[in-house]
């Protein structure tokens, strides 16, 4: 949902490739968007994220319909309040949070990101990964934590989307 936020009139094939699933899983899960109302299908612009349900749901609904799984201790990427750009933002004395993945070097609590290709996406789209980085936030943060998120997700949410 949110790679399609920000890169609206992308095509199945490119968005499955940049979030490492494949045609027909993206395929599907556009398929749900569309169902849920988070979504709906614009006539030559493929599918459109509807805003007002998508912050909605980020905020309030994600930490209860993708609870995290998490390993005591990973070297990856780090997520939550520990990535790059919400550090200075989260709780000085929140527990670092990384994904998983032999290209990083942060060590921290292990949290299986929701879309495979996360760690790669932190290093090619800043904006995508500030946002995974946020849901993170959202499913693993305590109510202090989860508010502070919430906040900064719609902030990040109220910047237009690359057209």
């Amino acid at each position: 949902m949110l790679a399609i936020y920000l890169n609206p009139g992308s095509s199945f094939g490119a968005l499955a490739e940049g979030l490492g699933v494949s045609k027909s899983s993206a395929h599907a899960a556009l398929a749900r968007l569309v169902r849920s109302g988070l979504a709906s299908r614009v006539e030559r612009r493929g599918i459109r994220v509807a805003p007002g349900p998508m912050r909605d749901f980020l905020q309030f609904g994600v930490p209860y319909a993708f609870p995290a799984d998490t390993v005591p201790r990973a070297r990856g990427i780090p997520t939550g309040f520990s990535a790059p750009p919400l550090q200075s933002k989260g709780p000085a004395d929140a527990l670092a949070l990384v994904w998983p993945s032999r290209l990083g070097t942060s060590v921290g609590i292990g949290v299986h990101p929701l879309v495979p290709a996360a760690p790669e996406i932190s290093f090619r789209d800043p904006r995508l990964y500030r946002l995974l980085a946020l849901v993170d936030a959202l499913r693993l943060g305590d109510a202090r934590e989860r508010e502070i998120a919430r906040g900064l997700m719609v902030e990040s949410l109220a910047e237009p989307p690359i057209a």
